[in-house]
């Protein structure tokens, strides 16, 4: 959805969801189920070098012990930089089309190539998103548990059930938010991927966007986007005063 607005106008998009579905189903549907297997790959020996762990020490084995610690640890790290991975992968296959492989590898480079690994670390969306799914939560928890609590006025045991009512409501709450952020965040990131890829295309189909996108990339991060190339095919940005545009 967010390439599509990227890359049409308003005047030519339609079906933008049910396009994006179809593509999902069809097209792009051998890409996630590959980045999903390995991942679960990745999880179920995990599960099994924690089963392991947890035998070694009931047992007192220590050297299993010890290894079967380090292999956890290495799974754990590995495990999240394969799904750090996937979430980007999978952006960049929805949007080019590619193989999982290749577009895990389209990515990386693009990304190094464009000088955005100091950029990417400095994206705090996910921890905007994170502190908005933990408000739900507790607005949630705060409303259900107030709600019950007004509706037993002569229960004895109100305080309880209505703190089993938060309880529960924070969680649906916490579950709700995490689906919606998490479209959010997938939008974020395909941002990035589409501003990485061709940011001209942002220019014909919505140019006030550009100068804003534009104008906030030479502020934090001059020397990337000095290094990017850009400047020297992109309109300068109307509010500022570059020496790097002027350089290059």
């Amino acid at each position: 959805v967010v390439g599509q607005w990227w890359f049409t106008s308003d005047a030519h998009r339609q079906y933008a969801v049910e396009t994006s579905v179809q593509r999902a189903l069809t097209t792009n549907f051998g890409t996630i189920s590959f980045g999903s297997l390995i991942l679960a790959f990745i999880k179920a020996l995990r599960v099994v070098a924690q089963v392991n762990e947890r035998n070694a020490r009931q047992n007192g084995n220590i050297v299993l012990l010890l290894f079967s610690c380090i292999f956890v640890c290495i799974l754990r790290i590995f495990e999240g930089f394969v799904r750090y991975l996937n979430e980007w992968a999978f952006v960049y296959a929805a949007l080019t089309g590619q193989s999982f492989r290749d577009a895990s590898r389209s990515f990386l480079d693009l990304f190094q190539q464009r000088g955005w690994t100091m950029i990417i670390n400095d994206d705090l969306a996910g921890h905007a998103l994170t502190i908005v799914t933990l408000a739900i939560g507790f607005i949630s928890a705060a409303l259900g548990g107030i709600t019950v609590y007004a509706a037993m006025p002569h229960s004895q045991s109100r305080v309880a059930i209505a703190g089993m009512a938060a309880f529960f409501t924070f969680k649906i709450g916490l579950a709700m938010g995490t689906v919606m952020t998490s479209i959010l965040s997938s939008g974020v990131r395909t941002a990035f991927v589409c501003f990485a890829i061709n940011p001209a295309a942002l220019g014909a189909t919505h140019p006030e966007h550009l100068q804003n996108l534009l104008l906030a990339w030479y502020k934090f991060h001059p020397q990337e986007f000095a290094a990017s190339g850009f400047a020297m095919h992109l309109p300068k940005p109307a509010a500022s005063a570059s020496v790097i545009y002027t350089n290059v």
